[in-house]
């Protein structure tokens, strides 16, 4: 019997179908993520900002070059760009290889807009175009707002490959496979080749769990405590099937997954999965079972009462449960900008401690 050197290891070989990435533009965490099997990586600024931190030795003289010489007259904000343009790009030449060598199949980069534009179409749009001419692997990243609905559409249309992101739902991954299909079949009315566009819809599986059980214990709801790790998966394998029965030309990809118990429940699917870096480094050794897990339901009683006992899960797991201009107010949604609000505030306030000095 064959020796990993990691349950990712040997997941990426059994099932190279399901890419796992890593949630990640870190040299050293792709090389790790490349060297078990890891076919992609991902960024934001709050992902640059962390790896900024991590890799201080790999950024200090690129930095004061950047402050002192290049950027003279540049705003922290452009000076964050700049820096988060780079991460994305050393990613981005580190993956080129097994781009090209797989036809486009593997070997993303996946870089984020600016979280600020959510409530633009036409900044999306352009923050998109600018990002995705720095390398052909990169793929762009936008939120799934009434606006970003809108621009995913328009970047497709363009030829930029594209993810919707702080996606919870069914309604919210249906808006964005549809948009995909208009912008890839404006494409096509026109005669433009659609080959080599690479696009997807992320689920943020996590943070569906951690929203539910932030609202039954802010609302003391009486609930089998246990049922309340079922609720990302659940919503996650509906959407799943969903796809495959309408033949959307979009991939689905699974994040935030906190726990191994997360990572685990998708094997086997033709999937994209994003696996946070202090996994892919906890799980070198461990002893894990590793099979098929795509198909295997959730449990139905779970998912039931989850659905008997909270509003907020039934506006995801129905399809007609969030209406497009009730994306932008949908609880998770506005919990999951804020945070990314946060962390781009403190990605600048950080780099700000460079530029004074």
């Amino acid at each position: 019997m064959k020796k990993y050197l990691s349950p990712l290891q040997e997941a990426a070989e059994k099932f190279p179908q399901t890419q796992l990435w890593n949630d990640s533009c870190g040299i050293a965490d792709i090389e790790l993520a490349l060297s078990r099997g890891g076919c992609g990586a991902t960024s934001n600024p709050v992902i640059v900002g962390n790896v900024l931190r991590k890799e201080k030795y790999l950024w200090k003289e690129r930095l004061e070059t950047i402050i002192q010489k290049e950027m003279l007259d540049a705003t922290d904000e452009e000076i964050c760009w700049q820096i988060s343009k780079e991460a994305g790009l050393k990613g981005a030449e580190k993956l080129l290889p097994l781009f090209r060598e797989s036809g486009g199949q593997k070997g993303w980069q996946a870089m984020q807009v600016n979280p600020r534009f959510y409530r633009s179409t036409r900044k999306t749009v352009a923050h998109a175009v600018e990002l995705s001419s720095l390398s052909e692997n990169i793929l762009v990243k936008m939120p799934v707002s009434q606006e970003g609905v809108a621009a995913v559409e328009e970047c497709v249309y363009r030829g930029i490959s594209v993810n919707g992101t702080v996606c919870f739902g069914v309604p919210q991954a249906v808006a964005v496979a549809e948009a995909i299909e208009r912008g890839l079949n404006r494409r096509e009315a026109e005669g433009l080749s659609v080959k080599g566009l690479f696009n997807s819809c992320t689920i943020m599986t996590g943070r569906i769990d951690d929203y539910i059980k932030k609202l039954v214990h802010e609302q003391e709801l009486p609930i089998t405590e246990e049922y309340l790790d079922f609720g990302g998966e659940a919503v996650f394998k509906k959407i799943y099937k969903l796809y495959a029965e309408r033949g959307y030309r979009a991939k689905l990809l699974v994040a935030n997954n906190q726990s191994h118990f997360l990572w685990t429940r998708f094997l086997g699917g033709d999937l994209l999965m994003t696996v946070n870096p202090v996994w892919w480094r906890r799980m070198e050794g461990a002893v894990l079972e590793v099979r098929r897990t795509i198909d295997e339901e959730p449990d139905r009683t779970a998912v039931q009462e989850l659905l008997d006992k909270i509003p907020e899960y039934r506006k995801i797991y129905y399809e007609d449960g969030l209406l497009l201009e009730q994306f932008n107010s949908f609880g998770a949604f506005k919990n999951t900008m804020n945070e990314f609000f946060k962390g781009y505030d403190g990605f600048i306030d950080y780099l700000r401690t460079y530029i004074l000095g």
